[in-house]
């Protein structure tokens, strides 16, 4: 099941419901990892998942004689963005881990083990970066990212070094405390006012930039934010005049193509509706040839009571790219195999490594159009890789 790594680029992998995304920038030598869903089945050989860990270690360079991972980003603590940590862990040298303040609010009965995993290895590096005043070893850097009351009112961060704590509207271009070149991060979120909000729409979200020579791939990541947050976002950052840090190439579809990106009931409201506002924003920052990637099952639906993937959101993205630029992680078939959507950045400019028929693919994206004020999404099929 080994793959060939791209250079520079990115790596989505077929892990079912679930967020696992890998970022290689050859230049800097930098690896970062952003979630984790490795799933007990995907160990058996006729599962479609991708025992992810297990390729993590067979591609990672080595450092102190075991796999080196660059970067660990936790959106946040759901058991399908930090499933296989502690493997993890035990397998590799982790030079930083970044997360949001959200894993300390969490009551330890509410966190899978995993996420227990981690947050005790959190608080290991917490602990030792206020010793030591931030002056920490590869393997024990940590960087805590947003706004939370937790610093305000409680001791355990009181003395924790100011480098290592990031803000929405920040800046990251420096790996294991030196700059780089080629890899810029943009915080958008979580906000102070996000941290009594509910576990998903406390979820880190950021622009992740990566080059080569003059080219860029730039990317964005909302975790599992629903509607009203997302949109906060675009809002602040637009009052900002930060819109560059909007602009996408990759958007990794939040909450494995929820409905509740672009379907809200207010509170006023009786039913939810179709909000357009979001829509017309992604599509205003979306670069030209942009992808929208669903990491997710095939089985979209719009059955009541289905947790995503939801058809209807899936029209919705559809809408805003071009035909086959809509992809999901499980409709990537080659040779009766599940494979990674493999993003490359050259000096030519972004390319996809998916050979996948194009019927399976986006056809939606220049196929139809609709008013953008309907509360109903299209009812016309057009093909969308779907029995």
């Amino acid at each position: 099941m080994s793959i060939k790594l791209p250079k520079n680029g990115l790596i989505f992998w077929p892990i079912g419901n679930g967020d696992s995304t890998t970022v290689r920038i050859e230049a800097d030598e930098i690896i970062m990892q952003i979630d984790l869903n490795h799933m007990a089945s995907a160990e058996d050989e006729d599962d479609e998942h991708y025992p992810i860990v297990d390729e993590l270690i067979q591609f990672l360079p080595r450092k102190n004689g075991k796999p080196y991972l660059s970067i660990f980003v936790l959106t946040h603590p759901d058991q399908d963005h930090i499933n296989g940590f502690k493997y993890l862990l035990e397998k590799a040298l982790i030079g930083e881990i970044w997360h949001t303040p959200r894993v300390f609010r969490e009551f330890k009965k509410d966190l899978c083990d995993d996420a227990k995993t981690f947050k005790d290895e959190v608080i290991r590096r917490r602990d030792l970066n206020v010793e030591e005043n931030g002056a920490v070893e590869i393997g024990d850097m940590l960087r805590v990212i947003g706004h939370d009351d937790i610093f305000d009112n409680s001791d355990d961060y009181e003395d924790f070094p100011e480098y290592w704590h990031s803000y929405p509207g920040n800046i990251i271009d420096s790996v294991h405390g030196s700059p780089v070149e080629n890899f810029k991060v943009f915080i958008h979120a979580p906000f102070k006012e996000d941290s009594a909000s509910d576990r998903n729409n406390t979820s880190l979200a950021m622009q992740v930039e990566i080059k080569s020579n003059e080219k860029s791939l730039k990317s964005l990541f909302f975790g599992d934010r629903e509607y009203p947050t997302i949109k906060q976002i675009f809002d602040i950052t637009e009052e900002n005049d930060n819109e560059e840090y909007l602009e996408w190439d990759i958007l990794l579809a939040p909450h494995h193509c929820s409905k509740k990106v672009m379907y809200w009931k207010d509170e006023n409201d009786d039913d939810e509706e179709f909000k357009s506002d979001i829509i017309d924003a992604f599509e205003k920052s979306k670069n030209q040839g942009g992808y929208i990637i669903a990491s997710c099952e095939s089985d979209f639906s719009d059955e009541d009571g289905k947790n995503p993937p939801h058809m209807k959101a899936r029209k919705r993205f559809e809408e805003i790219v071009d035909s086959g630029h809509f992809l999901c992680t499980h409709e990537n078939d080659q040779e009766d195999e599940e494979d990674p959507i493999i993003i490359n950045l050259a000096d030519e400019g972004i390319s996809i490594d998916n050979d996948s028929d194009d019927d399976n693919k986006s056809t939606l994206g220049s196929a139809i159009s609709i008013a953008r004020g309907e509360d109903k999404p299209p009812t016309e099929k057009v093909g969308f890789g779907l029995s």
